[in-house]
């Protein structure tokens, strides 16, 4: 009888402390500060830091030092990674976890940095005749596995935030997709009634970008070069690479919601909103707060 419970005992601490290890360590990486150059290197990737609650700026901070010592940053073609580079990353990463319940993107042990679009090989299926092709990429998102990342295309997205790109978000986004198991453009939410409107609103702006694209496919094939507006649709400020899946969808509207905010909010209202619940943030405010600062009496 006592060595059944002794069995019993050392299974139970088997399954129990790696788990209350991993909390502790969560814990005690979230607390470490950063350094002042670190700090330095993360207000300039988001120059919108001071526009963020405090308790938000603390709440960035504890989980970027946790992403700097639990994911492996490599370089890859010759790239020599600085911490610059991994600052900027992290950075943008834990800005999608901000005022969320979360383990920083448990999944993920390794980001893969290119100094440039790299070529992956891509395979897909015509029936039952396998197809591979190369292709060129920016970034990229395996289940599971790493974050693949273009640094002169994550360069080029932060100087120019008006195009509504931003790789970094858009593979980051991916991740928060997948933690429910499956690439669908529907993350986990804390509770059900925190994603209750999340499929209308989602469903019904996908398939309006769907059809956008598909308009401008066949104005491009019959040679006609008129807008949208032209033909009685309105052109959308979502990257018609949405249109490709819900889950590309997803990561093409994070983008734009930290991108351009206030073009979003403004165009796609119910997404915006759909948005703002989700992130725990209202990018849009910071963006406003700014213009109202950037203006003086004569």
């Amino acid at each position: 009888m006592n060595t059944f419970l002794a069995v019993i005992a050392l299974a139970i601490l088997v399954w129990v402390l790696p788990v209350y290890w991993q909390k502790w360590r969560r814990r005690y990486l979230r607390a470490r500060p950063l350094t002042p150059s670190g700090y330095r290197h993360l207000q300039s990737a988001l120059p919108f830091y001071s526009a963020l609650a405090p308790e938000a700026q603390r709440e960035l901070c504890a989980n970027v030092s946790l992403f700097l010592h639990d994911k492996e940053f490599v370089g890859c073609d010759g790239l020599r990674i600085t911490d610059e580079m991994r600052l900027c990353v992290a950075a943008w990463a834990c800005l999608l976890l901000t005022g969320r319940q979360n383990r920083c993107y448990p999944a993920l042990r390794t980001v893969l940095l290119y100094p440039d679009t790299y070529v992956a090989r891509e395979t897909h299926f015509e029936g039952a005749i396998e197809m591979t092709a190369a292709s060129a990429r920016e970034g990229e998102s395996h289940y599971l596995g790493p974050v693949v990342l273009s640094w002169a295309d994550i360069e080029e997205d932060l100087l120019h935030p008006q195009q509504g790109r931003n790789v970094i978000v858009h593979e980051f986004a991916h991740k928060l997709d997948e933690e429910d198991g499956v690439y669908d453009g529907r993350p986990l939410f804390t509770d059900n009634e925190s994603g209750r409107n999340w499929a209308p609103v989602f469903r019904e702006e996908y398939e309006r970008l769907r059809h956008q694209v598909i308009r401008q496919e066949k104005k491009t094939g019959t040679g006609n070069t008129g807008s949208d507006e032209a033909a009685g649709g309105q052109a959308s400020i979502l990257d018609p690479y949405g249109a490709q899946s819900p889950a590309e969808f997803f990561a093409v509207a994070s983008e734009s919601f930290f991108s351009i905010p206030v073009e979003l909010r403004d165009h796609h209202g119910k997404l915006y909103a759909e948005l703002r619940a989700f992130y725990h943030l209202d990018p849009a405010a910071w963006h406003d707060e700014n213009l109202r600062g950037s203006q003086h009496p004569a």
